[in-house]
């Protein structure tokens, strides 16, 4: 099956669902990003059904290789079944289970990574990934300005409170310059990119 046919299906089973996937506006900077840095291994946190699983691994390397992580059985069986209509599922490891437990068992190194699951815990997860990371890896994260409440002058509603400021730790730790070049972008919700300034376990043991 075509890659622009299982996309657009893909579509229209999130609206039909309500399963949160790449809003249109961000998907044209999704896609230049991958395009632009090439990447041979990529890690994505909250594969959802396999969207940008399979927008990954079409504008990846040629010898580019996906790991994602899905803690929704309902949501990991059907990127599985979009990723197995695909010519890239040869290209594309789908695990099931908690990012917070899973991404320990992950072998590194990754050129790039995707951060697009809870978004309380994008810190928490990033630092697990740091030692996995390859030099001038490049690590992206959806939804960074969540509705304004971030960065904008409008409070958060209580029940989004944890999450905010949890995203604004985040954003703090990759505008440190002295371990990464972060830009945000703001169409969507945001998301950032920002550039790993370290390197890999292997280089600083």
């Amino acid at each position: 099956m075509e890659i622009k046919e299982i996309l657009n299906e893909q579509r229209i089973y999130a609206v039909i669902n309500k399963v949160p996937i790449l809003r249109e506006s961000e998907v044209h900077l999704f896609e230049e990003l991958i395009d632009l840095y090439q990447p041979h291994r990529i890690l994505e946190v909250g594969t959802a059904i396999g969207y940008s699983t399979l927008l990954l691994a079409q504008h990846a390397a040629k010898d580019g290789e996906v790991v994602s992580i899905e803690l929704d059985e309902v949501r990991h069986e059907m990127a599985r079944y979009y990723v197995g209509k695909s010519v890239y599922q040869d290209n594309i490891t789908l695990l099931k289970g908690d990012a917070n437990e899973v991404l320990y068992q992950v072998e590194g190194p990754f050129d790039m990574v995707f951060l697009d699951g809870p978004k309380g815990q994008y810190l928490r997860q990033l630092e697990i990934i740091l030692p996995k990371l390859a030099p001038q890896a490049v690590v992206l994260a959806d939804n960074v300005l969540f509705r304004g409440y971030v960065r904008g002058e409008k409070a958060a509603p209580h029940r989004y409170k944890t999450i905010v400021k949890r995203l604004r730790d985040y954003l703090d730790y990759v505008e440190n310059k002295e371990l990464f070049n972060t830009t945000i972008y703001p169409l969507g919700d945001g998301m950032s990119v920002s550039i790993w300034k370290g390197y890999s376990n292997e280089q600083t043991d």
